[in-house]
């Protein structure tokens, strides 16, 4: 029998690698949203929106849990949030597979935090990990322009690194209830969004005119999938280590990869860019075996 108070490393494990997988399609509604004449970073807030009410209601009713919590619960929701804004603003302005990879960035800044915040030891493997992310990120962007697809880079570029800090700081205060830091998460992207669309000159929710269908996928896919999604990761990361979680949670990638390689044949890279792409995954498994051996060695010593 499952206990969602006393999980099993392997259920948890099994929750981080569904749950990352169904977050690889979250560029599906985007997309859709777009097609429907929702334009800009609106498709990211409209998508948001509906999870707040339900979540704020449910923290209203258990507020006496989160007395101690709320300072860390605002900055992680301020990371988590403008992670995802940046992240999905990245994935209309740029290609899904560029800024997905892009955002899988996140183990390099992971371990350049460890290693400069957190003051935590590092190995040489990890080390490596970061060097080979780089060195991606540069192949990776050399293949692109700078108009409009340049600002989705730099903005899925951002997102990884708020999506560092925000999951370290998941890991440290691991005490905090989920549905509070589903919230501050949600909160945040839609603030987030608003204020990317500002300074991208684009004017969000302005003139907003969804058709029934297109209502009925963002309310839809916002409380039926978004929603338990974002609460399975936040659950998962308290469970199982960091290394292991990186490792499952890659399964978003294959699936964002291939959806997008099969929905959109127009977003072809180039040589240069798939070998990016390819070093890009490589770090993400560097680091994340580096960082479960170092944990593996750890126990020995103890």
């Amino acid at each position: 029998m499952i206990s969602f108070k006393n999980p099993s490393t392997h259920f948890a494990s099994l929750v981080a690698f569904f749950a990352a997988a169904f977050w690889g399609v979250y560029w599906i509604p985007l997309r859709y949203l777009e097609s429907q004449g929702v334009q800009g970073v609106t498709a990211v807030v409209l998508l948001s929106l509906p999870a707040i009410l339900p979540l704020l209601i449910m923290v209203g009713m258990t507020r006496h849990r989160y007395q101690t919590h709320w300072r860390a619960l605002c900055l992680i929701g301020l990371c988590t949030g403008l992670g995802i804004a940046l992240y999905s603003s990245g994935v209309i302005y740029s290609s899904v597979v560029r800024a997905t990879l892009l955002f899988y960035l996140t183990p390099v800044w992971s371990t350049l935090i460890e290693i400069f915040w957190l003051r935590e030891r590092v190995t040489w493997t990890r080390w490596l990990a970061v060097v080979v992310g780089l060195l991606g990120m540069v192949l990776l962007l050399s293949g692109g322009d700078w108009g409009e697809q340049g600002k989705g880079d730099i903005l899925a570029f951002l997102s990884g690194i708020f999506w560092a800090f925000g999951a370290s700081m998941v890991r440290r205060y691991n005490r905090i209830p989920i549905p509070g830091m589903a919230l501050g998460q949600f909160s945040f992207t839609v603030i987030g969004a608003l204020l990317i669309g500002y300074f991208l000159g684009s004017t969000p929710m302005d003139d907003v005119d969804l058709t029934h269908s297109a209502g009925l996928v963002m309310f839809s896919f916002s409380l039926l999938i978004l929603m338990p999604i974002v609460a399975a990761i936040f659950w998962a990361q308290k469970v199982i280590n960091p290394g292991r979680a990186g490792l499952l949670m890659m399964s978003e990638v294959m699936v964002a990869v291939i959806s997008a390689s099969i929905i959109l044949p127009e977003e072809r890279m180039h040589t240069i860019e798939w070998f990016g792409a390819v070093l890009i995954l490589s770090a993400c498994l560097v680091e994340v075996l580096g960082s479960m051996q170092l944990k593996t060695d750890s126990k020995q010593f103890t």
